[in-house]
């Protein structure tokens, strides 16, 4: 039996995101991702219990080149409006599904409640993650982290780059 601590310990890293499959359920059909084909972003763990993840697209007309940080007043909301449509980031505290059966390699986590989000209405709120782990040798770590709805099924694969 492996012990909370050790998954966490095991799940702790730095992953890059390769891709995001949403697939609607009730029509068996896949719909465009909001992050495009080539999406770029991190999703980190931490052996305190602490996660963040970022996720962008990286399609050259979702990524206007017209603004810069800070924002300004003469900047196109229309271009701001975009970056924000083609990208999410938030982070908070995550553990362990209790009442799902967990292991190093497969199980569920719990996201939240989260502190930290792009989207407003995502603070305060928990979010369950299924998770699988794919090992292809000692450096090479894949993780599978999909939620379920009603209708959709998002799948995101994620590759470890930096270990926890």
């Amino acid at each position: 039996m492996v012990s909370p601590t050790e998954i966490i310990n095991a799940l702790a890293g730095t992953y890059t995101l390769l891709n995001n499959t949403v697939l609607n359920l009730t029509s068996n059909t896949l719909l465009p991702s909001s992050w495009g084909d080539s999406p770029t972003g991190h999703l980190t763990y931490t052996r305190y219990g602490y996660m963040s993840a970022v996720m962008a697209a990286t399609v050259p007309a979702w990524r206007p080149t017209d603004v810069r940080w800070p924002p300004k007043d003469s900047d196109p909301p229309h271009s701001w409006e975009l970056i924000g449509r083609h990208s999410m980031s938030y982070a908070g505290p995550f553990a362990l599904n209790a009442s799902v059966a967990n292991t190093a390699t497969a199980g569920q986590l719990l996201h939240g409640p989260m502190e930290v989000a792009s989207v407003p209405d995502m603070v305060n709120n928990t979010q369950a993650r299924s998770y699988v782990v794919v090992e292809r040798g000692e450096d090479e770590v894949y993780l599978n982290v999909w939620l379920l709805s009603q209708e959709l099924r998002s799948e995101i694969w994620w590759r470890r780059i930096a270990k926890g």
